[in-house]
């Protein structure tokens, strides 16, 4: 446990200075943590709450609140240390070389560094691809296309280009740490943008598949979900097929209606909360009344409206709305994308096929059971 803190700072200094000896990060770490070990374990036992809470919730809280924290508290920890270090003259502290760290860069550097993001703001270079170069303005819109063409893999380049603009000019008025300054390369830095790409626009084959795999992994979580609670494998929705379409439709929806929202988090999470809210309760609604039957029931639940929606419901499909959006949408359209066409629409067709026939069916023969339907009686006499 005392070796643990010892080396506490290892990885803040190699993030530093990468070219530092194995040896000598390990040396200047245990010199710089004398004294501190007892108080950073303090600090870390004090995120003890939250580490449980990422448990309960299956590490969701994690992502989207006390990880960032987290790290942004031992960080600004790491800094004060190195300071004091700084002040000591320890062994090793020479190694500490990047200054941008505890202080903004002068001007004349930063101009010097970002000249070409400089060039391309006062050229006005910064463009936005018209309307004019897709099928139609609402697939420009919400962020559709026919298909993957070479056109829309050079918009996508320079999405890509623009967010490393917007990001640079902060770096550039010393609102952020400029990372052309940092002994790590910035291509590094920015590598995950490129394979994600959250602004980028969707087939519609892609769309498609994604509806399926949304459908599917709601499905599966329902599932798991039940089995933890009752202990035994129940087939959810009122489908017979492995998906729940209300996962399916809410994703394609935040994916397509929300598309100019994607640059503003906080919007775009509220905008999700409001979307599926409303897909939720106009699906248990129509269910209940065509089938006299409800699939889930919430009376009881946090704020809820004639036990069709709460708020706990929607704030958890809110968060999963964003981890769709900015992440697994994105990766999942990477692998779609390299399924030829000719093989990928009649996978589309089959699906929608099966799919269409599993509607047909439960129409008439819905899926019920216990574990799955709350019977209700609709209608008063």
């Amino acid at each position: 446990i005392i070796k643990r803190y010892s080396y506490y700072l290892v990885p803040y200094i190699v993030a530093e200075n990468p070219s530092i000896p194995t040896l000598e990060a390990i040396t200047l770490s245990r010199n710089m943590m004398n004294g501190y070990k007892f108080k950073i374990f303090t600090i870390e036992l004090s995120y003890l709450g939250w580490e449980i809470l990422g448990i309960i919730t299956f590490g969701l809280t994690r992502i989207f609140y006390s990880n960032p924290y987290k790290m942004a508290t031992f960080c600004e920890c790491y800094k004060n240390i190195r300071k004091i270090a700084k002040q000591k003259k320890i062994e090793g502290v020479e190694y500490l070389t990047d200054e941008f760290l505890v202080k903004k860069a002068p001007k004349k550097i930063l101009r010097d560094e970002y000249s070409d993001v400089l060039e391309t703001l006062n050229n006005q270079k910064k463009t936005k691809m018209s309307n004019q170069d897709f099928k139609t303005k609402t697939m420009s819109l919400l962020g559709i296309t026919l298909y993957n063409s070479k056109k829309e893999q050079e918009f996508e380049k320079e999405l890509v280009r623009l967010a490393k603009i917007d990001n640079s000019q902060k770096a550039l008025r010393g609102e952020v740490y400029p990372t052309r300054l940092s002994p790590i390369p910035e291509k590094k830095k920015y590598s995950h943008i490129e394979t994600i790409n959250y602004l980028r626009h969707y087939s519609i084959p892609s769309l498609v598949i994604l509806f399926f795999s949304f459908a599917f992994i709601g499905w599966l979580w329902e599932v798991i979900i039940h089995i933890i609670i009752d202990g035994r494998i129940v087939n959810r929705g009122a489908l017979h097929g492995p998906w729940l379409p209300i996962y399916g439709y809410g994703s394609i929806l935040i994916l397509t209606l929300l598309y100019q929202m994607r640059k503003k988090p906080l919007l775009e999470l509220l905008s999700i909360m409001v979307i599926c809210g409303t897909i939720e309760y106009i699906t248990s609604y129509f269910l209940e009344i065509t089938n006299g039957t409800r699939w889930w029931d919430y009376s009881g639940y946090f704020l809820n409206i004639n036990g069709r929606i709460c708020a706990e419901g929607l704030l958890v499909f809110g968060l999963g709305g964003i981890l769709i959006v900015y992440v697994i949408a994105p990766l999942i359209d990477n692998h779609i994308r390299k399924i030829k066409p000719k093989i990928l629409i009649p996978i589309c067709l089959l699906l929608i096929l099966v799919f269409t026939i599993d509607q047909i069916y439960s129409f008439p023969h819905p899926n019920t059971g216990k574990g799955i339907t709350i019977p209700q009686k609709i209608i008063k006499k």
